[in-house]
């Protein structure tokens, strides 16, 4: 999809006043899953970023005009160690461990979602991690958005990839190996 101007992908240090525009986005974001209103409301509450999540997570922006369309957030300051798999340390088979960097969250208001606001925030994000020398971003994907995550050049990992994160049981755990 051809991303439309005026969008703009900003990345800046946030504060708690920025919270309830992220949150909003959010919220419209999993106001459009395609689920149970039940199941929509379930996950708002573990889904809302709150001000302890300011020191652990980086946050990119997508903005028209004053209006937050999307956000994504990742994390940096904390990567995580892949052990040598079959399905990602193909190319360099001496390697034994592959640093990563976490996707947390990715999320374009419902109104503004197939314009490509998604796509230009993991471009951001995919252009940082490369230039902090990650070899991949790892991601875990709801259900209805793992045709997103394929299109984008993520891969699905098997039960054998470690990751150095818990549920290892994920059932949509997917990398985009950066170093292709």
């Amino acid at each position: 999809m051809m991303i439309q101007p005026p969008f703009r992908v900003v990345q800046r240090p946030l504060s708690h006043r920025d919270l309830p525009e992220i949150n909003g986005v959010i919220q419209a974001s999993v106001e459009s899953w395609p689920t149970t209103a039940r199941l929509k409301r379930l996950s708002m509450s573990p889904l809302r970023y709150r001000d302890s999540d300011l020191q652990d997570f980086e946050f990119v922006l997508c903005y028209k005009a004053h209006a937050c369309l999307g956000i994504a957030a990742w994390q940096p300051d904390v990567p995580l160690v892949f052990q040598r798999s079959e399905s990602f340390a193909k190319r360099e088979q001496s390697q034994k461990a592959v640093n990563a960097v976490l996707l947390h969250g990715l999320f374009v208001s419902a109104e503004a979602q197939g314009r490509g606001i998604g796509g230009l925030l993991l471009d951001e994000l995919t252009r940082q991690a490369r230039e902090r020398r990650f070899a991949g971003i790892f991601a875990k994907a709801e259900r209805f958005s793992i045709s997103f995550f394929e299109q984008k050049g993520f891969h699905p990992l098997r039960d054998g990839d470690q990751v150095g994160l818990q549920p290892a049981n994920y059932p949509h755990r997917y990398l985009m190996d950066l170093r292709v």
